[in-house]
């Protein structure tokens, strides 16, 4: 394949040194309004059938032409048409420079624009409206508006969009309702390696990304062949900024607070860029800083099958996380028609978290004297996400066409920093157990599994919506969390390292304008990407006669951060029983001072040393080919039609180990398969205003890099065993959509459609109960492929300013959107279930007010509840509860130099929520996050 390529990449070299050599008359220009690009803006030449859209940095072409005189025409959403009158020689290319556009001034009394948020609107909308498929665009001062801080956050405000939180922030990204493996989030147009902690998906953290080095979100809902394809939900494609058309310093300075953890949050953020005096060089160096402290109260019920709860865990997290992110681009323009690109990109995350676990084992009850037993872990880490990118890349204007090609290089990284130590960085847990623990016997029945508390609705005491229900257990006066009681119990490293390394992404993509109607499109992709996984997980028990009590170790123990507060969002008095913990610099002094005292566990240990944790450890090597071909034809001035195949192949070959015959084996499993892609799209545009959009495309999803590997991998804190399996075949995906959208003259849209998916092969996470072990009630869940699924739903929004209202309503405006989906899918079984992920509904609700310098935005988020693992009822359904938020944003312009900025995140402090069967009676996991607030300044010179 490498050497194939090698001669592909030469040819295509060649050939374009040579067509680039013979060039006819063009003419090309910058598209601007005061300093920055109006990408989207329609240009034309009068009197002719010749028309084009400028590209994301505002630039057009005009290619095979005679020479003469000629009128070209720009229009824009929002701004003034202007023409510009030129004469074209032999052989000539006609550079038009800079061509500025003016907004459109409208006569109201007493009203003031200052176009700040409109312009950014209409960028956006333009974008959108030009575009051949079925888009959403967001313009990075939009993103702005609102206090969202990281790449996720931004597109959840867009119809069809949700997102998963982890610790109250943004993090994965979903689209219509699918699981985000089945969305293709990208950056620049390249899709991202992932590497996370827990999650072995192809879905994309972007919790690491700031909003500050975003230029454009384009959310597409369906693809053309010259996009990756391997998303069945639709893309989201991050652009990165690059260098402006005149010198510019940004700079924003913010501090807040976090209402729960009690602390502060900090940013920071930088951009300096320009062009050389004869505009050939451009560079663009941007920087931002994000550090937060934060908390959060979570209990999460442990549960086997239908026997109730065998243990209750309350959990207190603490930490402080910084993100940097850092974009430098640079541009050489060697030639109007020739120009070259250098990109770079870093981001991290570290998250410094401290946590304590409150466990109370159900289980372990004695109806002799009414005890039970408690344990405490006290937990610290040290997470760290690390995304390095870089690429090389050209284009090229032609006598009919243009060529661009890119050379790209990424690496995703996620381990654990050093804690305690750097041979032993880990999720590092040492557990106490406090035995004799009076508990309320009122909570406690045993239908033949042992003892276990159960919900009201299975016939129990525990009620989530009565929090003295809830917590009832430790109504008898000796529940007591006692540290002259807590004995060591064992010392837990929780080991992960995932890496993932796009080592060449190679593209190349010829435009070849045939006529004024015709437009054909081909070129290649290729991308050699590796995986690498480790694991383990390794518990130390006391081997030197008794171990010691928490109180031993009197200088290291401190009360429990904000325990007095715990869960106070439920008026819960149980923190009230939190006994002593150990302090960070106590659990580091454990290991340092009792490694002599300590012995490995190989029962309770998961490693390849012991024959275990076999999912968690293997290498994925995969080799993605494709080609594509497309062709925009345009009937007339009204209709255009877009039609296409993109073909993609996939070598994938994942090493792991089986245990075969007591003995750890290394084991090679090796699929090839060829996705077949046709893709087709008609744009109506009924008049200037108003376009009709139809899609029909076929798209895919490769299996999970986790659900490939051989074995499976056992954990303790969950009581669960997930298994992979090599034989998955990729998820297959015949998509419609039909989509209306009226653009108002004031910059605003309303827009409706619907859209249909007929899925073959779906993946989905099958489980079971069973034993594993010695352990009893253990859930296996293993990915199998299903026989057929299908998707439907309906989009609706409307983007609209009040203008038209008199007096002070016309400074407000709104934005409206909404998506209600429904599906199926049926198991091996037999049981018809809907789709894991998708939700019934998603909803936004923005009120706005903009008047001289000030803006003010009010945004509700509504995300329905879905189904994330199936097991053999439904009543042990695993489902991610419905979510709710509301934020708000103001600001005020000072001067065109000087912007004050205000958020505040997570008004309402809904709780996330997991629970067993469609309703919340029986909850698995239930988390609160706090208010946080932000204040800061914003300059631009």
């Amino acid at each position: 394949m490498e050497t194939k390529l090698e001669k592909l990449l030469t040819l295509v070299f060649v050939c374009m040194i040579t067509i680039v050599s013979a060039q006819k008359q063009l003419i090309i220009g910058t598209v601007l309004d005061d300093s920055q690009p109006l990408p989207g803006a329609s240009v034309k030449i009068k009197g002719s059938t010749k028309n084009t859209v400028t590209d994301i940095d505002g630039k057009f072409i005009f290619n095979d032409l005679k020479s003469g005189q000629y009128s070209v025409q720009i229009s824009y959403i929002g701004y003034e048409t202007s023409t510009v009158d030129v004469t074209i020689q032999t052989d000539e290319t006609k550079d038009l420079g800079t061509i500025k556009l003016s907004q459109q001034q409208k006569s109201i009394d007493e009203v003031v624009v200052t176009g700040t948020l409109k312009n950014t609107e209409a960028r956006a909308l333009n974008l959108q409206k030009n575009a051949i498929n079925i888009s959403n665009v967001i313009a990075s001062d939009g993103i702005g508006k609102l206090p969202d801080r990281n790449a996720a956050e931004t597109v959840q405000r867009v119809q069809g969009v949700s997102i998963e939180r982890d610790q109250g922030e943004g993090r994965f990204v979903s689209l219509r309702g699918l699981p985000p493996f089945w969305a293709s989030t990208t950056i620049n147009g390249n899709r991202l390696p992932t590497a996370e902690e827990e999650t072995t998906s192809r879905a994309t953290a972007f919790d690491f990304f700031p909003t500050e080095l975003i230029s454009y979100v384009h959310v597409n809902k369906s693809f053309t062949p010259d996009m990756e394809a391997d998303g069945i939900g639709g893309g989201v494609n991050f652009i990165t900024k690059t260098p402006p058309m005149k010198t510019e310093f940004k700079a924003t300075l913010g501090t807040g607070y976090n209402m729960k953890a009690d602390k502060g949050v900090y940013n920071l953020g930088l951009l300096y860029g320009g062009r050389t005096k004869d505009k050939k060089f451009g560079y663009l160096f941007n920087v931002a800083h994000f550090i937060r402290n934060w908390s959060t109260d979570n209990f999460e019920a442990r549960r086997s099958g239908d026997e109730g709860v065998f243990r209750m865990e309350l959990r207190d997290y603490n930490g402080v996380r910084k993100t940097t992110g850092v974009n430098t681009a640079f541009e050489y323009v060697l030639s109007p028609k020739n120009t070259f690109y250098l990109k770079g990109m870093y981001g991290t995350l570290s998250d410094d978290e401290t946590h304590y676990k409150h466990r109370i084992r159900f289980d372990k009850f004695s109806a002799a004297n009414n005890t039970a037993r408690v344990e405490l872990q006290n937990i610290h880490n040290l997470l760290i996400t690390e995304l390095t990118s870089v690429s090389l890349g050209g284009i090229h204007t032609l006598h009919k066409g243009k060529i661009d090609w890119d050379l790209s290089y990424y690496d995703n990284r996620f381990k654990y920093g050093n804690i305690p130590d750097k041979l032993n960085n880990s999720y590092y847990v040492i557990k106490y157990t406090q035995s004799g623990v009076g508990i309320n016997p009122n909570y406690i029945a045993d239908h033949g599994n042992g003892p276990r508390a159960y919900w009201k609705a299975d016939g129990g005491k525990l009620d989530y919506k009565d929090p003295d229900a809830l917590f009832g257990f430790y109504s008898d006066p000796n529940f007591k969390m006692d540290a002259s009681q807590m004995r060591f119990t064992d010392l837990e490293f929780y080991k992960v390292f995932v890496e993932e390394k796009d080592k060449i992404v190679a593209a190349f993509n010829h435009e070849i304008n045939a006529s004024d109607k015709l437009t054909l499109k081909y070129g290649f992709k290729y991308r050699d990407k590796e995986r690498n996984a480790r694991f383990s997980d390794i518990f130390y028990n006391w081997s030197n006669g008794t171990a010691p009590l928490l109180s031993d170790y009197g200088q290291y123990i401190t009360s429990q951060p904000n325990g007095s507060h715990y869960l106070s969002e439920m008026n819960a008095h149980i923190g009230n029983s939190f006994g002593p913990v150990l302090s960070t610099s106590g659990m580091n002094q454990f290991w340092f001072q009792n490694q002599g005292n300590l012995k490995i566990n190989p029962a309770d240990s998961e490693s390849l040393e012991y024959n275990k944790a076999l999912g968690r450890n293997f290498d994925v090597f995969e080799k993605h080919a494709d080609a594509y071909g497309m062709a925009t034809y345009k009937i007339n001035d009204k209709i255009t039609v877009l039609g296409g195949l993109r073909l993609s192949n996939t070598h994938t070959t994942v090493k792991g180990y089986s245990v075969i015959d007591d003995v750890l084996t290394p084991v090679e499993n090796t699929k090839n398969y060829l996705a077949v892609l046709p893709m087709v799209h008609l744009k109506y545009a009924l008049n200037d205003k108003t376009n009709l959009r139809f899609a029909a495309t076929r798209t895919f999803s490769r299996p999970n890099f986790g659900d490939l590997t051989p074995g499976g991998t056992y954990s303790e804190a969950d009581n669960e065993f997930k298994g992979g399996n090599p034989n998955l075949n990729p998820t297959y995906s015949l998509n419609f959509d039909l989509m209306g959208e009226y653009y108002f003259s004031n910059v605003g849209i309303l827009s409706g459609g619907v859209f249909y998916k007929s899925i073959t092969d779906p993946i989905f996470q099958d489980s079971f109960i069973g034993s594993y072990n010695g352990m009893n009630g253990v859930q296996f869940t293993a990915p199998n492929n299903g026989k057929t699924a299908w998707l439907g739903g309906v989009e609706l929004g409307i983007n609209r300013r009040f203008d038209f209202l008199p007096g002070f309503l016309q400074y407000f405006g709104t934005q409206l959107n909404a998506t209600f989906m429904t599906s199926e899918m049926e198991k091996p079984s037999g049981r018809k279930v809907t789709l894991p992920y998708q939700a019934k509904e998603l909803y936004n609700i923005q009120v706005f007010f903009e008047k001289k310098g000030f803006n003010a935005r009010l945004a509700y988020n509504h995300k329905g509840k879905y189904a994330v693992e199936y097991a053999e009822t439904d009543i042990n359904d695993s489902y991610y509860g419905k979510y709710s938020s509301l934020d708000f944003g103001t600001s005020y312009q000072f001067t065109k130099h000087l912007m004050l900025y205000a958020d505040v995140n997570n008004i309402l402090n809904k709780p996330l929520i997991y629970h067993f069967g469609k309703n919340e009676d029986r909850p698995e996991q239930v988390e609160y996050y706090g208010v946080r607030c932000n204040l800061g300044i914003k300059l631009n010179f």
